[in-house]
């Protein structure tokens, strides 16, 4: 099945931002060829974990279809929503940064596909890439702290002030 997959991954609708963060919207058909290739395909069904909070697990997914949930645990033993993420979306960035374990839970909502790119086949792409590689990586910078605000400003919101 072919992906068209270029310029379609959008985060935070209404983020204040004057434009909407596109993760490697103006990369060639070409290029997303690349990324794919070097990616694992998996289908994952409604109430199936993606992942799990403490796992140690360094690979940034693209979510294609379907919408995922992510959850913390919370004070009183249960669970909390963060946020939910719709397709043509990445998971994962921030354990893909810093390769410490899964700061939440990601639990799929619908029935969809990911795409499985692992630190070592990034690290392979961008060494074949390095133009893209480096692409990748300012646009996951992007996406990570436009997600940093969007928590920060729920903290505000809610009355929390981190400490």
């Amino acid at each position: 099945m072919p992906l068209e997959l270029a310029g379609f991954f959008h985060y935070g609708e209404g983020s204040p931002g004057p434009e909407p963060i596109l993760f490697l919207a103006n990369r060639s058909e070409a290029d997303w060829k690349r990324i794919v290739e070097r990616t694992e395909r998996r289908r994952f069904v409604a109430g199936e974990e993606l992942i799990r909070a403490g796992e140690l697990d360094r690979s940034l997914m693209i979510l294609v279809d379907g919408e995922l949930e992510v959850i913390a645990p919370d004070a009183a033993g249960g669970f909390r929503r963060l946020e939910t993420i719709q397709g043509r979306s990445v998971i994962g960035e921030l354990a893909f940064f810093d390769g410490r374990p899964r700061s939440a839970t990601v639990r799929a909502l619908t029935s969809g596909h990911i795409l499985r790119l692992t630190f070592e086949e990034f690290e392979i792409l961008s060494a074949r890439h390095p133009e893209l590689g480096r692409a990748v990586l300012l646009d996951l910078g992007r996406i990570l702290a436009e997600r940093l605000r969007q928590t920060t400003e729920a903290m505000l919101a809610a009355g929390g002030s981190g400490r």
